[in-house]
């Protein structure tokens, strides 16, 4: 099995810097910066871009904490309902998908952009998504704050208490893996809508089993609240990517037959 390595550290001053929060600003340095690096294939100016991202993380960083407390730490709500404005204390990867790609719809109409220029936009933010959830659960696995159930499996990790999975780590590997397909991928022209259906369809599975192995997180009839959302995930990716390959045979039929 796997070691159980201690969260780095950095001592400056009498404030200890830990390796978690390090981690997340790199996350979203990461998406913000190949997000506008793929806005121009997509022809979405880069100011239109950087003003986009910037509004699909803040409102991301909100969603994840609201939903992290609503549907995971009911009880501290219900104790003290300004738990909400602390943005910083928790999040949730699910509620950050949520929260930012809804918010980000509301400014794009607001915009009045066309629909075609939202999916494209949106595209270029879900391709960059595996990096950012790579980075960011790496600062979970060194925080250690996503404990499983024991195992002695040979990724479980040797816990103090027992050998058990560590469900920060496993996320970090699949999306490692899942960052590396993008890249690969996006070397070449894709359909619009192509990563979105992709992602989904990929990611929504995988944590849901993933999610199964959890030990600490409320659970609603037997299922955690990103159980539930790994299904609506996957079907939703199945369904955009059927919509991503039927236009493209139809763009193709007409090209044929012109």
């Amino acid at each position: 099995m796997l070691p159980y390595i201690e969260q780095p550290t950095l001592q400056i001053g009498s404030y200890e810097l830990q390796a978690f929060p390090v981690l997340v600003l790199a996350a979203i340095v990461a998406q913000f910066q190949i997000s506008l690096s793929r806005a121009p294939k997509a022809g979405i100016r880069r100011r239109t871009a950087s003003e986009l991202t910037g509004w699909a993380i803040g409102l991301g960083l909100v969603g994840a904490h609201v939903f992290d407390v609503l549907a995971y730490q009911p009880a501290k709500f219900r104790e003290n309902p300004l738990v909400l404005l602390q943005v910083w204390s928790s999040l949730s990867s699910f509620g950050g998908m949520i929260g930012g790609l809804l918010g980000l719809f509301l400014v794009m109409r607001v915009r009045e952009m066309s629909g075609a220029a939202m999916l494209r936009f949106v595209d270029c933010l879900i391709y960059a998504l595996p990096f950012t959830l790579a980075i960011g659960r790496l600062g979970c696995a060194l925080q250690h704050d996503h404990p499983g159930r024991a195992s002695t499996h040979w990724l479980a990790v040797a816990f103090p208490d027992v050998s058990r999975f560590d469900l920060g780590l496993l996320e970090f590997l699949y999306c490692t893996a899942l960052a590396g397909l993008f890249l690969v991928l996006g070397r070449k022209q894709r359909p619009d809508g192509f990563f979105i259906g992709l992602f989904f369809v990929l990611y929504g599975p995988v944590r849901f089993q993933m999610d199964a192995l959890r030990i600490v997180e409320m659970r609603y009839q037997g299922w955690t609240p990103g159980q539930y959302l790994s299904i609506v995930a996957t079907v939703v990716g199945a369904a955009v990517l059927v919509a991503v390959f039927r236009r493209a045979a139809a763009a193709r039929g007409s090209d044929a037959t012109a």
